[in-house]
């Protein structure tokens, strides 16, 4: 028996080491993604820079959490509910990782725009970005309270996502069109638009996977919503 209570403390340990390491890397992942915004409104190098380079660390927190998960399973053999929560966390640090890479697209286009005349059709994304970092903000407390209202919450906003990503591309697209020397910088906030609407989506995804830890349900590419959480 006192063999058997070490094991099941030594479970319990772990499982909780790596939620709260998923946790660390998602304030992390909104963290890059402030910087990078706040370098291309505020004009600041410093930030794009520090957007760059926190890249990297997210690159290396996702192997952590993957080998950290992978451990866990060969070790304890963990089943059900516990299993999903491993798989849930491995597969939403590769979306945190995601975020990141994203983060870093804008940070690098912002870099470059920052160095010519500040132009005001950078204002167009805010509604875009104010509306995606809130999704990204709801997905980190859901998976951090397993909480599945707030997860479908994210996820009934994606056809919302889609229509603002719409509407700021149509907008650059035609200021595209009438632009006179600003092209290059027009097309770098149009991929701009693009990374922040695929942050979207990954915060879809990470809601996706806390669905699936507490329900056992895969609701992926429009799987039916359980009964009980309609």
């Amino acid at each position: 028996m006192p063999e058997s209570k070490h094991i099941l403390t030594s479970f319990d340990n772990a499982l909780r080491d790596l939620k709260e390491k998923t946790i660390g890397m998602g304030i992390q992942t909104q963290h890059n993604l402030e910087c990078a915004i706040r370098g291309l409104f505020e004009r600041n190098k410093e930030l794009c820079n520090q957007a760059i380079a926190d890249d990297a660390d997210q690159n290396q927190l996702e192997i952590e959490i993957d080998a950290l998960g992978t451990a866990l399973i060969i070790k304890y053999r963990p089943l059900a509910h516990d299993l999903r929560m491993v798989l849930s966390s491995i597969k939403t640090a590769t979306h945190f990782e995601s975020i990141s890479d994203q983060s870093l697209i804008i940070a690098k286009r912002a870099r470059k725009m920052i160095k010519d005349p500040a132009m005001l059709e950078v204002s167009e994304i805010e509604p875009l970005y104010q509306f995606v970092g809130q999704m990204l903000a709801d997905a980190l407390i859901a998976y951090t309270d397993t909480d599945t209202v707030k997860s479908l919450s994210i996820i009934e906003r994606e056809k919302t996502l889609k229509k603002t990503h719409k509407t700021t591309f149509r907008t650059l697209s035609k200021k595209l069109e009438s632009s006179s020397g600003q092209t290059k910088n027009i097309l770098d906030l149009i991929f701009i638009c693009r990374a922040l609407e695929r942050i979207g989506k990954l915060s879809i995804n990470i809601a996706e996977e806390v669905v699936f830890e507490e329900t056992a349900t895969d609701i992926r590419h429009g799987g039916e919503i359980p009964e009980g959480l309609r």
